[in-house]
C-alpha cells in the first residue's frame, strides 16, 4: 500500500489537499489522477504540484514537486520542452 498526500498551489497559496491510499500496484493510476489535479490549477499562472510520499522516512526523498512556480521547491531546475 501506497499512502500519498497530494497538494495543489495557485499563484502561491494552498488551492486543495488530497489524500489517496494505492495498491502497490495502483501506481500506474497516477497519470489520471495527476491529471485531475493539474486540470485544477488551469486558472493559476503559477502552479505546483507537490506529491508527499508520506510512509518514507527520509525527508529529502519524502516529497515530487512540478510545476510552473519555484518558489516553492527546493532545487528547482529548469526544462524547455
Amino acid at each position: 500500500m501506497v499512502r500519498l498526500a497530494i497538494r495543489g498551489y495557485g499563484n502561491g497559496r494552498l488551492v486543495f489537499t488530497e489524500r489517496i491510499e494505492l495498491p502497490d500496484s495502483g501506481l500506474d493510476d497516477l497519470s489520471s489522477i495527476s491529471e485531475t489535479h493539474a486540470l485544477r490549477l488551469i486558472p493559476y499562472e503559477r502552479h505546483m504540484i507537490e506529491i508527499e510520499f508520506l510512509d518514507e522516512p527520509d525527508v529529502n526523498q519524502r516529497f515530487f514537486r512540478f510545476g510552473t512556480d519555484p518558489l516553492g521547491m527546493v532545487q528547482p531546475l529548469k526544462f524547455r520542452m
